[in-house]
């Protein structure tokens, strides 16, 4: 079983994502997070996943922060809910 987190602070894609991950009966997600803030407390108070699927631009900050703060060995995967380029 691989287990994964998903950071996203945009409800409907975190459900997206959650739904097309459902598919495979191999990968179960733990958590869905929607801040650095709640990042950082899940990551320091919980055993890291082996994958996480992480947007960039959250409410509070960049999800990179969460890494700053609490280190991690979890292989990340940056998604968007952007479907445009700028």
């Amino acid at each position: 079983m691989i287990k994964t987190i998903i950071i996203e602070d945009e409800k409907p894609a975190a459900r997206k994502l959650e739904r097309m991950l459902s598919q495979f009966p191999e990968i179960e997600v733990l958590a869905k997070i929607e801040s650095v803030e709640e990042g950082v407390e899940w990551f320091s108070n919980n055993p890291h996943p082996q994958l996480i699927f992480s947007d960039i631009v959250l409410g509070d900050g960049l999800s990179f922060e969460i890494f700053e703060k609490v280190p991690t060995k979890s292989f990340i995967i940056y998604t968007t809910a952007f479907d445009q380029y700028t």
